[in-house]
């Protein structure tokens, strides 16, 4: 690139090389930390730095859908400029001896982002089950598959502005449209076009037109008598598809002299004041109209919304936005995926069913009374969702453990917007979620029916000292170590006056839990197996240890 940049203006440069820059740093960063993962008593596992890179690595979707342009780009300056074209020939004798061109070069980024995922998966089938970092080995692959999915889309995508720029720029009066705009980009991807016979059942005239089914609408028009390969059309008419249901009519199949469109759809409005007969030319014609239309219905009002009170729209996102249910990119530039009109939460369509209850715009309200009270123990970590934690106990020793609110909510009624985390002895992160049940004017809290607790923080320090069997069965492993582990040392020796208390020894550390009681001077604290409270004056206490939230 450094050769070209005294010849090629800076424009030039950005079109044929889009982003080559970022990329090169991102990958300096990627390579850097893998070596890293390799070194003897790396703190860092391979299978986290390829989770770390997940989101940057997205910046392929752009590269890859300015890469047929940044080829023709590069093309158009040879032509024009033997000087330039001399260039690069030569740069690819040199860097590679001739074997490929300069063109085949900028594909090769792409080629090998969208091959990681193979990589992983070939590294996960080498990698005994037991190894520590086989499951997480597993999550990064998946994430890999992730971003390469994304990567695709998004050329799609691109590829398909392309497609909706040429339609608008084929429809000379497109500000006729019923908002007086001609961004055609407002109603969605193009699901379909072509000819048909339309007629509206209020003044029986059939119209020979030319349609365009968008996922928001139909637009209408007719076609110009132009040059042959220069098609213009006038607009004409046009339907918000969110008005109408199709049906399949059921009448005869010709339609007077031209018998070419003799299969017929009905396209009624939902309010049952107009409707509209469309001619297609065969029954496979007629099926894939259907289809069509059908599916643009559907994607306006998907079955999913009638599980759940969110109040959702399909949206086009500008960022990159992950689904608040599974955690993967909702992928693409157009209609991305959906967004609720109130919290404004971002899921895929088939995700909508298990988003669970509406809430208030999180923003606009403070945190639950119970989150602040929550946020005074080790253990509780906030919003999280359950890969990240997995990621963060993966390394842990056996029996840490966390709360976190699941970033999902609830699914049901029964359900609290909480879950524990905990590392168990045999390499699993343990997932539980703790439901809730009416108790009259109260509630009360579970991990299963077997056992009720008032509160969260009493549930959470029963299990701290019997193990979750009753639960779920072979779990014979209690909550022993708080994922935010803060160690006190002793200034003082202490002689408990009660069974729950501790004995402290100067000199002596003891893991603080939790600080529940330190209005009225007590910590909580476990030494060994022991769990207890001890005069938090009696220690000296040292910064906590915990993985970076």
């Amino acid at each position: 690139m450094a050769p070209l940049e005294r010849y090629l203006n800076p424009e030039e440069i950005k079109q044929i090389f889009p982003r080559i820059r970022d990329l090169a740093d991102i990958h300096t960063r990627f390579l850097e930390k893998l070596r890293e993962s390799l070194s003897p008593n790396a703190k860092v596992k391979m299978s986290q730095v390829f989770l770390e890179f997940r989101e940057p690595f997205l910046l392929y979707g752009e590269y890859c859908s300015c890469l047929l342009g940044a080829i023709d780009v590069l093309a158009d300056v040879c032509k024009k400029n033997q000087i330039i074209e001399q260039l690069v020939q030569q740069c690819e004798r040199e860097y590679n001896v001739g074997k490929l061109q300069l063109r085949d070069i900028l594909s090769v980024p792409m080629q090998r982002i969208l091959k990681y995922h193979l990589l992983l998966d070939k590294l996960v089938k080498e990698t005994s089950p037991v190894h520590e970092d086989y499951r997480a080995l597993e999550r990064a692959k998946e994430a890999m598959i992730d971003v390469s999915q994304y990567i695709n889309e998004v050329k799609r995508d691109s590829d398909h502005l392309v497609i909706i720029q040429k339609v608008k720029d084929s429809i000379i009066d497109l500000h006729l449209l019923p908002n007086g705009t001609n961004d055609l980009l407002q109603y969605g991807r193009l699901l379909l076009d072509g000819e048909l016979h339309i007629k509206a059942h209020e003044d029986q005239k059939t119209k020979l037109r030319y349609a365009f089914v968008f996922d928001k609408i139909l637009i209408l028009v007719k076609p110009l008598h132009t040059k042959m390969g220069d098609m213009q059309y006038t607009y004409r008419d046009s339907h918000y598809l969110s008005e109408y249901r199709v049906e399949q009519s059921h009448t005869r199949r010709t339609l007077g002299r031209d018998t070419r469109f003799k299969c017929q759809l009905l396209l009624a409005r939902k309010s049952g004041k107009t409707a509209f007969t469309l001619y297609l030319k065969s029954e496979p014609e007629r099926d894939k109209w259907r289809k069509a239309l059908t599916e643009a219905m559907e994607n306006l009002d998907p079955p999913g919304c009638r599980n759940t009170d969110h109040k959702m729209e399909i949206y086009t996102f500008d960022a990159p936005t992950t689904c608040r249910h599974c955690s993967k990119f909702l992928k693409g530039r157009i209609h991305q995926g959906y967004r609720c009109k109130v919290c404004e939460i971002a899921v895929h369509k088939g995700c909508i069913s298990s988003t669970g209850r509406c809430k208030q715009n999180p923003l606009s309200i403070p945190p639950p009374v119970c989150d602040r009270q929550l946020s005074e123990f080790n253990w509780f970590v906030g919003p999280m969702d359950r890969d990240t934690a997995a990621i963060r106990l993966e390394n842990r020793r056996v029996g840490t453990y966390l709360l976190r609110v699941r970033p999902q909510g609830a699914s049901n009624p029964h359900e609290t917007m909480y879950a524990l985390s905990l590392k168990t002895d045999d390499h699993v992160i343990k997932h539980m979620k703790i439901n809730q049940e009416p108790d009259g004017d109260t509630v009360l809290y579970c991990l299963s029916s077997r056992r009720h607790f008032k509160t969260i923080v009493e549930l959470v320090s029963y299990y701290e000292r019997n193990d979750l069997g009753e639960n779920f069965a072979g779990l014979n492993q209690s909550l022993q170590w708080p994922f935010r582990e803060v160690i006190a040392t002793a200034i003082y020796d202490f002689e408990p006056k009660g069974s729950n208390q501790l004995h402290l020894k100067t000199g002596g550390q003891v893991l603080v839990i939790g600080k529940d009681g330190d209005s009225k001077g007590w910590w909580r604290g476990k030494i060994g197996d022991t769990v207890g409270y001890f005069p938090k004056e009696y220690v000296q206490e040292h910064p906590p240890i915990s993985d970076e939230l």
